[in-house]
């Protein structure tokens, strides 16, 4: 599927970390193949398959886990970040995994009282539940998802058995989890919203309905999760939408803040390094005045929606900024394709917009004419790339 894929959840009987993976394993099958690899990458014994079945006449499917004989798998949240970094295929699964290993840690600290780095695991700590939070951060990446939105979450009741005794539904660390998340009382008892489910909900961070705007629905899936229940069928529905033709629309998020008391030489090594991050899109830099007169350095970052979090650590990490002003915001794109031209034996990387009024407008990468010579040769070698056929 293209990027920038909107995704859109229908958690009618609730949200587990097996339900998701199964439900988009379901809206692309062709991702199963894959999920196995890595599913049987996590250790001896362990596989995986989305298996075909029926919950109240509602067909989905279901993921079947493979356990080895030992059920049990790392329990400390360093250990477990380890893991998932040395099983991720490539940096954007293991970004997304580590997101959703650390929104959970961070809950079940909270809970607990302690340090992410004291958190000890229970519940979550089953090779099944690491096989969960890998491959949802595989299919998520590899469908391009960049924007979320959701149906209200049930809330459940009633207890639920844990190595710390009965617990409340939803399970403290759960419910830290789904604040801010749109929910619902059914008046159906029991665990509706998993602590892996609600931290992959967490890392979406969706919209309470889909975003304005004309989109196409490209694939849809079920996945059904292991209770059957009165009335309902335990079921995740998945939508993977795409925006029309000729704009795209998602959110950013956009950080902005101040810095007086930094070196011009230091904040532009933090700035090149807050640039050179794959989550970061734009780094905008300008002068102005602050307090008692100083000079300043005004700083807005543009970054994907998901990773804003991340980002605003890193930008406390590269700056001596003591604040930082967060808002998503939705942008709408003009289409647009990347090509690579020959001229005169050199390759040129072009950029082609389509505009909303009919015609285009290509541009030649300017690095790519850098050392083609002076001004003079400089633009005549970037008209003919533009003008290329």
């Amino acid at each position: 599927m293209p990027q920038d894929t909107h995704l859109h959840l229908d958690p009618l009987g609730g949200i587990a970390g097996d339900m998701f993976v199964a439900a988009m394993l379901d809206a692309a099958p062709d991702l199963l193949p894959e999920a196995q690899a890595l599913a049987a990458r996590i250790g001896p014994g362990v596989g995986i398959d989305a298996v075909e079945q029926r919950d109240h006449g509602m067909r989905g499917r279901h993921l079947a886990v493979t356990l080895p004989e030992s059920r049990r798998g790392p329990r400390h949240y360093g250990e477990y970040q380890a893991l998932l970094a040395e099983l991720a295929p490539d940096p954007g699964v293991a970004r997304r995994a580590d997101d959703i290993l650390r929104r959970l840690g961070e809950a079940e600290a909270a809970v607990h009282g302690v340090t992410l780095a004291q958190v000890h695991f229970h519940e979550i700590s089953d090779w099944d539940s690491i096989a969960d939070v890998l491959l949802a951060a595989l299919c998520l990446e590899r469908l391009g998802v960049s924007s979320a939105s959701t149906s209200a979450l049930p809330l459940g009741g009633g207890r639920v058995e844990t190595e710390h005794g009965q617990m409340p539904v939803p399970a403290p660390a759960t419910l830290i989890l789904m604040q801010g998340l749109p929910v619902i009382d059914d008046g159906i008892p029991g665990e509706r919203v998993t602590p892996t489910g609600a931290a992959i909900m967490a890392h979406l961070q969706p919209a309470p309905a889909l975003p304005a705007g004309t989109m196409t629905l490209r694939r849809t899936g079920n996945g059904l999760g292991t209770r059957r229940m009165e009335g309902v069928a335990n079921l995740l529905r998945v939508g993977l939408w795409q925006a029309e033709a000729a704009e795209d629309r998602d959110r950013v998020g956009v950080i902005s803040f101040h810095v007086d008391d930094q070196t011009g030489e230091d904040l532009a090594v933090g700035l090149a390094n807050l640039r050179g991050r794959e989550d970061v899109l734009d780094v905008l830099q300008l002068p102005a005045f602050g307090k008692k007169g100083r000079m300043m350095s005004r700083i807005e970052l543009i970054c994907r929606h998901a990773a804003m979090e991340e980002v605003a650590r890193a930008c406390f990490a590269e700056t001596t900024t003591i604040g930082l002003r967060l808002r998503e915001e939705r942008r709408m794109l003009l289409p647009r394709e990347a090509q690579p031209v020959q001229v005169d034996g050199r390759e040129i990387g072009t950029k082609t917009r389509q505009l909303p009024l009919g015609g285009q407008i290509t541009k030649a990468e300017m690095d790519d004419l850098a050392t083609a010579g002076d001004h003079a040769a400089r633009q005549s070698l970037r008209r003919r790339a533009e003008t290329h056929d």
